[in-house]
């Protein structure tokens, strides 16, 4: 890794300082990427007023798409303010410009899409903050892109200057992630001192090294982002990083819901299993065994003019059942996840099965991810009062490190 500082230039009269979060020098950094380079696609990621926005629509290339998020619909230094009022004026000006308040990246990602040159991270500057995004974002992000981050050294400058104020030295996050990613080449920007900003290009030792990050995602987190979709982020994780980053990522986030006493899964050891013998209406299973900790159901909502379902809800990660077929049908057994709501909509709480037997049979060989929307079904056909032996574990995703062990 080569680290370049670039001394600071001028910035011209048209550029825009007003309701800017950073210095001449940083706006000038900044400047330099987007007329150097010219990315065809840009996103920044933390708006405040918007004084960067108007510079970036200034800057770029008139074809240049534009993607501004931030998650917060106010400014931060006046309630009464929209967040990004300052460049408010430009919106249906600049077709190429897309503003979304109010939305945390992960909510607006498949609308941005792939194939971004450059982002711009500058948000809470606490953990997990600045890394979550990088790592929302690094998918879409093109080998070659620019990533630039403010602030890399802020709780630092800060402290230094005796004028810190109460949560300044936990303002560390960008400079966790600007340490800890990978990079063939960075730039920070020449001072003298200490840069407060900085940016490093993707590459492919920025993605091969990626579980370096997941592991400075445990440095401490000043507070619980509640605003944030933890299960969303966890399906995100598991589709686009490896087991390894999955486990650690998962493992860091539920150990830090249990010590600020958020609750994040709710029924997070619980497995469902649906199981139905379809053909009529007086198709069903009846359920002879069953091992501890499971519960056995069979629901009004469960009844179908082609047969009765039964359900189970199993805590033990692991269960036996032996269950009658009562006439001929095809039977259906649906490996599930809880049905967990939050203001009554239903949201995702994985389940990674790891086994599945059914008699002696071993059906999986893979572990499967599954949530109760988008189960794994197993189907065969069934004679009148066959029996069926069932062998099923999971594995949630704060294993190894359960949160009764903090």
């Amino acid at each position: 890794m080569v680290e370049y500082e670039l001394i600071p230039g001028k910035i011209s009269k048209d550029d825009n300082t007003a309701h800017v979060e950073m210095s001449n020098g940083e706006i000038w950094f900044l400047k330099h990427f987007i007329k150097t380079y010219h990315p065809k696609k840009i996103v920044e990621v933390g708006i405040a007023a918007g004084g960067n926005t108007v510079n970036l629509l200034k800057w770029k290339d008139e074809d240049a798409q534009l993607f501004s998020v931030d998650v917060a619909k106010h400014w931060f230094r006046d309630e009464s303010k929209l967040t990004g009022f300052a460049a408010m004026d430009q919106l249906g000006k600049d077709n190429n410009w897309t503003l979304y308040t109010g939305y945390d990246y992960l909510d607006v990602y498949e609308e941005i899409g792939d194939d971004i040159d450059c982002i711009i991270i500058d948000t809470t500057h606490e953990m997990p903050g600045e890394c979550l995004t990088f790592l929302a974002a690094l998918p879409q992000l093109k080998d070659g892109c620019i990533v630039i981050l403010h602030d890399i050294h802020l709780n630092c400058i800060r402290l230094g200057s005796g004028k810190s104020k109460e949560r300044d030295y936990a303002k560390f996050c960008t400079a966790v992630l600007y340490g800890s990613v990978r990079s063939e080449k960075k730039w920070i920007l020449s001072l003298g001192g200490m840069s407060n900003i900085g940016a490093f290009v993707v590459d492919e030792t920025t993605r091969s090294h990626i579980k370096d990050l997941f592991h400075a995602l445990s440095v401490s987190w000043y507070n619980f982002p509640t605003v944030l979709n933890f299960f969303e982020y966890k399906k995100f994780i598991i589709e686009n990083y490896s087991k390894e980053c999955s486990k650690l990522f998962n493992a860091i986030v539920d150990a830090y819901a249990s010590y600020y006493k958020v609750n994040i899964h709710d029924a997070s050891d619980i497995a469902r299993i649906d199981i139905i013998n379809k053909n009529k209406k007086d198709n069903a299973v009846n359920v002879f065994y069953a091992s501890d900790k499971v519960e056995v159901a069979y629901p009004d909502w469960f009844e179908y003019d082609y047969g009765q379902g039964a359900y189970l809800r199993a805590g033990n990660r692991s269960v036996d059942v032996i269950f009658k077929c009562i006439n001929d049908g095809e039977l259906d057994i649906a490996l599930r996840g809880p049905d967990v709501r939050l203001s009554g909509k239903r949201v995702p709480s994985y389940i990674n099965y790891t086994n599945f037997v059914v008699n002696g049979e071993t059906i999986l060989s893979d572990t499967i991810t599954v949530h109760h929307d988008d189960s794994y079904v197993y189907s065969k056909k069934v004679n009148d009062g066959e029996f069926v032996e069932l062998h099923i574990e999971w594995d949630y995703y704060d294993t190894p490190y359960h949160r009764d062990t903090l």
